[in-house]
Formats: structure tokens, sequence, C-alpha cells
């Protein structure tokens, strides 16, 4: 129902957008680990942001072109590109949809009207595949800290604090770096 809804508020395909503004460029892909409030600068010809991560960006006065999201981390909307997910437990979080003025509906099932289908798992690695499959010249991960034992405190806007790893989380990030040395290989 979640994608159902997306791709009713998605007004005009914007994928062109995408590889406009990352085809042949240097991505500076920001997650929102443990590791982010040590980031004072973001070096890349594309900032691309993984949802809660944006939150920390903005205050910093960084604005990231792409923004991947599936909502449940954003809470500033700066005028960017946004790629949003659709799935079931966001449809609450679809008011935010009103705060973007350009957005790509993404989904994890068949694609259909203006709904993308471009893989990945967490707003992460989704960002990741992105980049590569856009022909990004090079990713560089800034706050992507998958093997950490904290959970990011800007990954839910309810957190305060960096908090202990979760066993669902640690299983969500394995799998996203999986996904990331799987794409990260086939370019050997």
């Amino acid at each position: 129902m979640s994608s159902v809804l997306l791709n009713l508020r998605i007004r005009e395909d914007l994928e062109y957008r995408l590889a406009k503004i990352i085809d042949g460029k240097d991505v500076a892909l920001v997650g929102a680990g443990p590791s982010l409030e040590r980031i004072n600068e973001v070096r890349g010809d594309v900032i691309v942001s993984a949802d809660g991560a944006t939150n920390y960006l903005v205050k910093r006065g960084i604005i990231p072109d792409v923004v991947v999201t599936d909502l449940d981390g954003l809470m500033t909307f700066p005028d960017s590109l946004y790629v949003v997910h659709a799935h079931g437990d966001n449809m609450p979080l679809h008011w935010k949809l009103g705060m973007m003025r350009s957005v790509i509906g993404t989904t994890q099932v068949y694609p259909f009207g203006r709904l993308k289908l471009y893989g990945g798992f967490t707003d992460g690695d989704r960002a990741f595949v992105l980049a590569k499959t856009f022909n990004a010249r090079s990713i560089r991960l800034y706050a992507m800290d998958l093997d950490s034992d904290f959970i990011g405190m800007y990954s839910k806007p309810f957190l305060r604090e960096n908090v202990p790893m979760t066993h669902m989380k640690r299983r969500k990030l394995h799998i996203a770096k999986e996904i990331i040395h799987t794409l990260t290989r086939k370019d050997l």
C-alpha cells in the first residue's frame, strides 16, 4: 500500500536528474553511524546523505545534493533531490513528502508507475547502489560504520546519543555491508 501512495504523490519522473548529478563524479556518501559527529567536512563533487545523516549535515551547513531516505530519520528538508523508499511501516511518515520539492520514489518490489527499483536494503547501501547505478567515478564513505557496536544518534530523531547496537540493526547492517562489498568486488 505504501508503494501505491508514494507513486500517487510523485508528479514527475526525475530520474534523469540523478544521472546528471552523479555520472562521472566523485561521490561522498554520508551515513548516520556513530562517527558522523567527528565529520567537519565532506569531500566530493556530489554529496549523497543517507536519511538521518542529513539532519547533521544541514546543522553543519552542508547541503547534500541527494538524500536517500525511508523517512524514519529525516527531520530537516534542504533543497535536495530526495530518493524516497516506500515500505509498509513508513506510511505515517508520508507527510514529510510535502516538505520535499523533488522526489524520486523507490520500491523493493516490482516497480510500477513512477517508482524505481535500484536495489539495496538500508538507506546507506541504497545510496551506494544509486551511486554505482548512475556511474559515479568514485564513492567515498563517511560514517558508514557497518561494524560498529553502536547505533548513531542521527539514525532516528528520538535518539539523543549513540546507543548500543541491537541484534536486528546488526543484521541489517550486515546485509548492507554485503551489498556494498559485492558491488565493490565487481569493479576489481
